[in-house]
């Protein structure tokens, strides 16, 4: 959107269905707009939405049944050039916090499964 007499882009700030300003690129004079116009504006949010929608929708169709192989497959991806890219050692010490972690957060939450297995591999009487 450019202005006809000096032909500088325009921004416009505001929500969707609301009153918006309009203000030059340059810093010029504010116009107000009633929001009572329908526009066809769309937030991040839903252009994010729309498009994971689109995405799992198209995982969906191309792997029908094997929804959670491909997403095992693109964690695995992910962890492999974080792997790379950080080093093994780094890597490593993140995992262990996480790990320990999730156990603080299973024992906060009542249910310590990971402290439980871990006394249990760890208990010289269990068998």
């Amino acid at each position: 959107m450019a202005d006809e007499k000096n032909h500088k882009p325009k921004i416009t700030v505001g929500e969707k269905g609301a009153a918006s300003e309009t203000v030059d690129a340059s810093g010029g004079a504010a116009t107000e707009t009633s929001g009572a116009t329908t526009d066809d504006r769309r937030t991040v949010g839903d252009a994010l939405r729309d498009g994971v929608g689109r995405f799992s929708a198209w995982v969906r169709r191309s792997f029908p049944g094997q929804e959670r192989a491909f997403w095992g497959a693109v964690i695995g991806l992910v962890a492999a050039i974080v792997f790379l890219v950080v080093g093994p050692w780094p890597l490593l010490v993140i995992a262990v916090f996480v790990f320990v972690g999730v156990a603080a957060g299973q024992a906060l939450d009542g249910d310590p499964k990971i402290v439980n297995t871990l006394r249990h591999l760890f208990n010289r009487n269990s068998q």
